[in-house]
């Protein structure tokens, strides 16, 4: 028994495998602008330092269906994982029968003859895997789980990075709502001067259609931002993984201003290949297909099958388990193939195919993570740019309306000119709000697109 064990166990260990070896593919990267690597922390929304965000991206990775379905699918290819691995081993099953049979008496030599069948029994079939196939098979199904638990993260850091852009826009759309409501009645004040103007007859009436036109334009433009509010809401509850209740009642979905922006991480080029799970899925699929190529190449050379039984048979069941009942059988049997009219060749092709595919898919995966990470920092440069040129206008404004509010009191100009200046420093500060909303979904962009924080366990 130890002879067969050993036997047994040397052919599992050393089977050899039709599987072309795996190298992972050269790319060119860019050259790094960074000398010292820094690690994303894994967390990095949690540096936007407000508890809301946090809680809300906690209930998501809780209850987001498709994170949950994700999850289920890890389970699914693990499954198979273990199916393929079982496949490995030895089958062994028990075989209980009982019978009484009578034979008819036209049949012969035994014709009329009553008789009794019991037996119970072990049977084992294995088959040696001189070729790899089913080995190869395992190792396609163990790759194809690491791709799916990748798949996963994936996922997860699109859930998150999904949340804190639609949380910084409920913030941004907050802010510009209160000093939109404000500007309003900037338009209202600037009507209101302008209607009792013509009514002294100082001005024609055009004047004030165009104060109206500017007042009911503000109104709609209000109007807009409430709903775009409500909208956001309902996609961040949506994400959020609420019952339909929970969607139409989401009061709970507030902010009370925008966070300060956080550090943009730097970077050298590997860390992207190591640190994007969608990557890394894409590399596990490529390994996956080379496996599978040898286990359909080894389609081609024959498949040996061992057999044996051992247990007790009688014609009695009081004799059953008596010495004398004792059965065993030992066998072998070879299946190969001699005329499949082209199957195998066109199977081969087949997981050939899907190989050149998979190694297509992990290049383009490759090109669009650093084309997503160039993208978000020539954005996050260009708003930059742009938030200090906004500042200087804002400032500009303030001077203008200081100098209005002056001229006022030494009664050089009338209170229009206060309005429209308070109108268009209100104005520019809306544009300010907008950018830096703009800036901050920009860093998280940066975020996902370098991995956001993603650990290989």
């Amino acid at each position: 028994m130890r002879k067969v064990i050993f036997f047994l166990s040397s052919i599992f260990l050393f089977s050899c495998s039709m599987a072309p070896k795996y190298e992972r593919p050269k790319i060119d990267l860019p050259e790094s602008r960074q000398e010292k690597k820094e690690q994303i922390d894994k967390r990095w929304w949690e540096k936007y330092k407000d508890e809301k965000l946090n809680a809300l991206i906690e209930e998501a990775l809780k209850n987001n269906d498709d994170l949950l379905l994700a999850y289920e699918r890890i389970k699914e290819a693990s499954y198979y994982y273990t199916l393929a691995t079982a496949e490995l081993f030895p089958e062994l099953d028990l075989s209980v029968t009982a019978s009484r049979q009578k034979i008819s008496k036209r049949a012969k030599p035994f014709g009329g003859i009553t008789y009794s069948d019991f037996s119970i029994s072990s049977i084992l079939s294995y088959e040696l895997d001189f070729f790899g196939r089913l080995k190869d098979y395992q190792k396609a199904e163990l790759h194809r789980l690491l791709a799916q638990k990748a798949y996963a993260d994936t996922v997860r850091l699109k859930l998150v990075a999904d949340v804190t852009t639609l949380y910084l826009d409920l913030c941004t759309v907050q802010e510009q709502i209160n000093i939109m409501e404000d500007l309003l009645k900037r338009y209202e004040e600037i009507y209101s001067y302008r209607k009792r103007q013509y009514e002294n007859g100082l001005i024609d009436i055009l004047p004030v259609e165009q104060e109206k036109t500017l007042l009911d334009g503000a109104k709609l433009n209000l109007k807009k931002l409430n709903e775009k509010k409500d909208l956001i809401k309902n996609s961040l509850s949506l994400l959020l993984g609420r019952q339909p209740k929970g969607i139409f009642s989401s009061e709970d979905l507030t902010c009370k201003g925008l966070p300060e922006a956080i550090p943009i991480p730097s970077f050298i080029p590997s860390d992207v290949l190591e640190q994007r799970p969608d990557i890394f899925t894409a590399e596990q699929n490529l390994i996956a297909s080379h496996y599978d190529v040898g286990a359909v190449k080894a389609e081609y050379f024959p498949r040996i099958f061992l057999t044996g039984a051992a247990g007790l048979r009688s014609a009695s069941l009081s004799n059953l388990f008596t010495s004398s009942a004792n059965m065993w059988s030992l066998g072998a049997s070879l299946l190969s193939p001699l005329l499949d009219f082209g199957r195998t060749k066109s199977e081969v092709e087949i997981a050939q195919s899907l190989r050149r595919q998979a190694l297509i898919e992990y290049i383009k995966s490759v090109k669009n993570a650093f084309s997503e990470v160039n993208q978000a920092l020539i954005n996050l440069e260009a708003l930059k740019e742009q938030i200090e040129l906004q500042k200087i206008q804002v400032d500009n404004y303030s001077s203008i309306l200081k100098v209005a509010q002056k001229r006022y009191e030494n009664g050089l100009v009338d209170y229009m000119n206060v309005l429209q200046a308070e109108r268009d420093y209100e104005t520019s500060l809306l544009d300010l709000i907008t950018l830096k909303g703009d800036y901050l979904k920009g860093q998280v962009v940066l975020y996902k697109a370098l991995g956001g924080g993603w650990e290989r366990e």
